[in-house]
């Protein structure tokens, strides 16, 4: 499949399915919203519950508030700095897996904009790049983008094994393991590792000469992917792992079209894995990785509060209502 009709699809897919995510994420909520809302009778119905919610995290967003809560969420929600000074292992295990995670959506996220978003809007492909530094990320291969990419991606890696090593192997008595959650660690382990094999066919796909060499050069890529303004800063062996793989694999000089089949197998599988997991971490136990850090960053927050009530009330001082 070539390049554009495999976005294109791409895309249709992804926005669809992203569009019945928000349809599942508002059943959950309906779930939710069962339960009592302070301030209102246990039989309040759930529409005068969302909007109760709702008020309360508008009213918290524009008051002084919001700073002690965006400091917590970091410090605490991401972080994570009481796990860092109860367990440094684990918090390594966290911390490799969930923060690179998080970095590596961030940059995928960005990357969409660039590439597609902005291009629907008008801009041309050699404007969207030009855009300072984050014009780069309009195409893989640039250099700085392509060492970022693989060090998170290895970083995950190494996470998931140490997360499989803990629960399977070494068997933290700490870790209760259900089935559900080895769906959801062998969902993720999946999508950690066929990233790097995928990334690998691309640049074999990308590279790879009529007469079957390995041979990786700018122009190989049309302007409308690559455009000229990223020539210089194009680098693919920055993408230390990926590149030398492709080189090493690139030795069986199969020809471009070949490479192509083989990586859209891996990136159409990616893509499905990925989907499935995105449908199914709301049910499972796992959801804690999206939600404890905001939950975690508001507790922390009235903590605050409440201590600093405490020493204002032992000293006299009056209080003012946030």
């Amino acid at each position: 499949m070539e390049h554009d009709l495999r976005l294109t699809v791409f895309w249709a897919l992804h926005l669809t399915m992203l569009g019945l995510f928000v349809l599942e994420i508002a059943f959950i909520l309906s779930v939710w919203l069962k339960a009592r809302v302070p301030g209102l009778p246990g039989d309040a119905s759930r529409w005068r519950k969302l909007g109760a919610t709702i008020s309360y995290a508008l009213r918290l967003i524009f008051s002084r508030r919001i700073w002690v809560l965006l400091k917590a969420l970091v410090v605490d929600g991401m972080v994570h700095r009481r796990l860092y000074q109860k367990d440094m292992r684990r918090w390594l295990v966290h911390i490799s897996v969930f923060g690179s995670w998080l970095a590596l959506g961030v940059i995928s996220t960005v990357t969409g904009v660039i590439v597609e978003v902005l291009p629907l809007l008008g801009m041309s492909p050699e404007a969207a790049a030009s855009i300072p530094l984050l014009g780069h990320l309009f195409h893989a291969d640039v250099w700085w983008v392509a060492l970022v990419n693989e060090i998170l991606g290895l970083i995950v890696m190494a996470g998931m094994l140490m997360v499989v090593y803990r629960r399977y192997i070494q068997k933290d008595p700490q870790l209760r393991t259900i089935p559900a959650d080895t769906i959801t660690i062998a969902l993720l382990t999946i999508i950690a590792f066929s990233g790097f094999p995928a990334e690998v066919f691309r640049l074999l796909s990308d590279y790879t000469t009529a007469a079957g060499a390995f041979s990786p050069d700018p122009t190989m890529i049309s302007p409308e992917r690559l455009p000229p303004v990223l020539y210089g800063v194009w680098a693919p062996q920055w993408g230390f792992a990926g590149y030398l793989s492709a080189r090493v694999l690139g030795l069986l000089r199969l020809s471009p079209g070949a490479w192509e089949a083989i990586y859209n197998v891996f990136f159409w599988f990616h893509f499905v894995i990925v989907t499935a997991l995105l449908y199914y971490l709301p049910f499972s136990r796992f959801a804690h990785v999206i939600m404890s850090p905001v939950i975690v960053a508001y507790n922390t927050m009235r903590e605050q509060e409440r201590h600093g009530e405490h020493i204002a009330g032992d000293r006299g001082i009056p209080q003012v209502a946030g």
